[in-house]
């Protein structure tokens, strides 16, 4: 599982480099918060595993 949610995490770091490269700053900000919204529901699968 935790190699997975490392894919899970790399996964996200490709897209924001992606979503950087957007020329709509909003695409880019609903995009940023997407993202932050995945970090965190990873992070709390992470504290459930532990």
């Amino acid at each position: 599982m935790k190699i997975t949610l490392a894919n899970a995490e790399a996964a996200l770091d490709e897209v924001q480099r992606d979503a950087d490269k957007l020329h709509s700053r909003e695409l880019r900000k609903v995009i940023a918060e997407y993202i932050e919204t995945q970090r965190e529901a990873l992070k709390a699968i992470r504290k459930k595993l532990h």
